[in-house]
């Protein structure tokens, strides 16, 4: 796509403004193409020692936000991160302790809002600047944001942004993330596709998501045409393996037709049938915290549950380490959970779930 059958010019194509850039994100591509093929053998085999390097990296800016999403530890109080951004000089340690070579998109956000970090354009230009895709998911809430702010962000390099929107009316969308503005969103999606206008540039991507749930299923069409207008893309997503407390408020109804809520978890599943495994993380993900701890999947919100940290220890220790590795075979092959502190073994996700056989009475589910 990238190369020419002329040396020279291909040579020359090399030095044109992005075309650098662009070129080694299509090599990273291929490079991830071997790896995630890879990954599904190591996991087809059950190998719990990694033959592959992480593809995708999990590094959050900060466990710190500005509103109290009704089921997100941050948010609700229960979320034990240490709360503190993500700093120049920690991500400076962190990048000579990641797996640059292997990666191919940079996921900078997870437990907080991303936005809230002042350094965070920099941490994009850094990855940018490697060919590798930048991600950023926020919630856009936490003030009204200028042009400069807004055109800063377009140049940074960031490949996709996306708005947690979850609604097309404050009242649904406030109904869950707590504390937001909706008319402000929508102001903001507005002004960044105006930005990346005005600088004639085609990223990042935009993106309006909104998470389907029993408040919100009935102004889909609604939220998707003021994606349109607002001249973002528009993302449905459903949820599942919702904390039952929560399910018969909130569980979309075409969740609950999928059997969203027939989930029990590994450690309660009994003699229920295994549903096969989604969770992939593990072999082709890395999740780092701002203070550098490690994590199993960008579902860990305790410090207790850490593999390790790429502060102190070389990353290569922690990805096939023995709590990795039996993490890995927890996930796989089922059993009983291991004996250090983890979050696999109640994981509500699909990573490890059982689904109730034909008529057979309810039993406990995840939580």
């Amino acid at each position: 796509m990238f190369l020419s059958r002329t040396p020279g010019r291909a040579f020359r194509l090399l030095f044109l403004p992005g075309r650098r850039r662009r070129l080694r994100a299509w090599l990273r591509h291929r490079r991830a193409l071997r790896m995630l093929a890879l990954a599904e053998e190591d996991m087809r085999l059950g190998r719990c020692a990694a033959r592959t390097r992480p593809v995708y990296l999990v590094l959050d800016p900060g466990p710190v936000c500005n509103l109290r999403c009704r089921f997100c530890p941050t948010g609700n109080g229960e979320g034990a991160l240490v709360r503190e951004f993500l700093a120049p000089e920690t991500f400076a340690r962190l990048a000579k302790n990641l797996p640059l070579d292997t990666l191919c998109e940079a996921n900078l956000f997870n437990w907080g809002e991303p936005l809230l970090n002042p350094h965070l354009n920099g941490y994009i230009r850094f990855f940018a600047d490697l060919g590798i895709q930048t991600v950023v998911h926020a919630n856009f809430s936490a003030r009204d944001y200028d042009d400069a702010w807004l055109e800063a962000l377009v140049r940074s390099g960031l490949h996709r942004f996306v708005a947690s929107v979850d609604g097309a009316s404050q009242e649904t969308y406030g109904a869950y993330r707590v504390g937001g503005d909706f008319d402000r969103v929508l102001r903001n999606l507005s002004g960044l596709v105006r930005a990346r206008g005005r600088l004639g540039m085609t990223t990042p991507q935009v993106r309006y998501k909104m998470i389907l749930n029993r408040v919100n299923q009935h102004e889909v069409e609604t939220a998707r045409r003021l994606a349109e207008s607002a001249g973002a893309e528009f993302e449905l997503q459903e949820v599942f393996g919702m904390p039952e407390a929560f399910r018969d408020e909130w569980l979309s109804d075409s969740a609950r037709e999928r059997g969203g809520t027939g989930l029990v978890s590994a450690v309660d599943a009994g003699g229920h049938a295994p549903v096969p495994t989604e969770c992939r993380q593990m072999w082709d993900t890395v999740v780092v915290n701002a203070n550098g701890d490690m994590h199993v999947c960008c579902q860990v919100h305790r410090p207790g549950c850490a593999v390790g940290n790429l502060l102190r220890d070389p990353f290569e220790e922690v990805w096939n380490g023995e709590k990795m590795r039996a993490l890995r075979g927890f996930v796989l092959n089922g059993g009983p959970a291991p004996g250090f502190e983890n979050f696999c073994a109640s994981c509500a996700f699909l990573c490890h779930a059982y689904r109730r056989a034909q008529g057979e009475p309810a039993g406990p589910r995840a939580t």
